[in-house]
């Protein structure tokens, strides 16, 4: 296996040095309020939002990761929470972490981060510590991020044309500027998930994005939209069934995309915005001579394909499978009803479970889907199965068919070296 990178100190490691630093909870501003007015606006800090506090203690008891943590310091900053006055030490700051800043971060940091959340640390102590941390150089802070770019000025996904992306707010520069509904996460295995974080070209980085885009690239690549997958995942889909919820929801509606976690919503979007043309199962399994159309395909959480779409995939020459769990599960489709029946695989049917409903011997569901921070993420090549069955594999040019070892879905809003990894590899491929 190539290792795909290694892991560096990355945005999410700059989150040890966003807490307020003091040994007690009552030690800290008087300290440092003659510096810090000098940057931060002197009039009353607005109320931080609960959900921010309420990170601040997941943080600290371990049940959110720093990357999460971050985008709520970011979201302060970019939403003039905190006020800076003087912007030239944003101006100036390095985006850059020092490697040996780690040695003078104290180990009882994350202890501020729970005072704060009990209340023990009033709000304009936690603000004035965060403004001395960058002020000083100790927090390294992108100013693109802090920019205030006007969302008109931001060039979104087409598939996000009906969306009214003014209730939306900017928490968050990284590759892409990400916006989020703020009320709109979930907490999973520790985890916080926004619902439909919106990604969206910053005009300033058209030079970055050039390196990662195909827009003047010959290669004709398409990345394939797991509407199947969606669906099995909605309300009274086929994780109703899976609880115990629904006895019949086996057989369910399909319904119309959305741009989830489930259904790799953050990689559509990257994608699409840097020129892959968008495919959809319904497509695929409908005319799977489709995919002939493409040089390289790029498969996401397609969990759940018909027989014709698994066909149509898996003899493709050239085949990304982004997310592990793909091809997992066999479903039928009845195009004059609107609905898809699950078939076999993910332990169905219960007289003779089975986990990959099409017997794949290269399912790589387990152990990586539940890496979602992908900080070791690696690609590896599959064995082509086509020299089994007469292909020529001289003539198509051997192995092209290509996996990954974690579920990306985060690292597009969370991590500029991580997503920015991820689409040089897609695209070099």
């Amino acid at each position: 296996m190539n290792q795909f990178f290694n892991r560096h100190y990355t945005p999410a490691t700059i989150l040890f040095f966003l807490l307020i630093v003091s040994i007690t909870p009552t030690t800290i501003l008087n300290s440092w309020a003659i510096h810090t007015d000098d940057y931060i606006q002197t009039q009353e800090i607005p109320p931080i939002p609960v959900w921010i506090k309420n990170n601040a203690g997941w943080w600290a008891d371990g049940e959110i990761t720093e990357s999460d943590f971050l985008l709520g310091i970011t979201y302060l900053i970019d939403n003039r929470i905190i006020k800076i006055a003087d912007r030239s030490i944003l101006k100036n700051a390095d985006n850059t972490t020092d490697s040996t800043i780690t040695e003078r971060v104290p180990v009882w940091i994350k202890n501020n981060a729970g005072w704060w959340a009990k209340g023990q640390i009033d709000d304009r102590t936690f603000v004035s510590g965060l403004v001395w941390l960058i002020s000083n150089g100790i927090v390294k802070v992108d100013s693109i991020g802090i920019s205030f770019l006007p969302i008109e000025d931001v060039m979104f996904s087409f598939m996000l044309r009906n969306n009214d992306k003014h209730e939306f707010t900017h928490i968050h520069s990284s590759l892409f500027e990400v916006y989020v509904h703020p009320t709109e996460f979930l907490m999973e295995d520790g985890l916080q998930k926004w619902l439909s974080p919106l990604l969206g070209l910053n005009p300033y980085k058209m030079d970055e994005y050039n390196d990662l885009a195909l827009w003047h690239d010959p290669q004709k690549a398409a990345v394939i939209f797991p509407v199947f997958t969606s669906t099995a995942y909605a309300e009274g889909g086929f994780y109703d069934y899976y609880r115990g919820n629904c006895d019949h929801c086996t057989t369910t509606t399909l319904k119309p995309p959305v741009l989830l976690f489930t259904s790799s919503g953050n990689a559509v979007q990257a994608l699409t915005l840097l020129g892959y043309d968008l495919l959809n199962d319904i497509e695929v399994d409908q005319n799977p001579d489709i995919l002939k159309k493409y040089d390289k395909i790029v498969v996401l959480h397609n969990e759940y394909v018909t027989r014709a779409e698994f066909d149509a995939i898996t003899s493709h020459p050239k085949v990304i499978y982004l997310y592990p769990n793909a091809l997992y599960a066999e479903i039928e489709v009845d195009y004059n009803d609107n609905t898809i029946t699950l078939i076999r695989g993910h332990d169905y049917p219960p007289e003779d479970p089975v986990s990959n409903g099409f017997d794949w011997e290269f399912d790589n569901t387990h152990p990586y889907e539940f890496d979602t921070e992908c900080l070791s993420m690696e690609v590896y090549s599959i064995e082509d199965w086509r020299s089994n069955v007469g292909i020529d594999i001289a003539r198509i040019g051997g192995n092209q068919h290509w996996m990954t070892t974690c579920y990306p879905e985060v690292p597009f809003y969370s991590s500029e070296y991580i997503s920015i990894a991820i689409l040089k590899t897609i695209k070099d491929l």
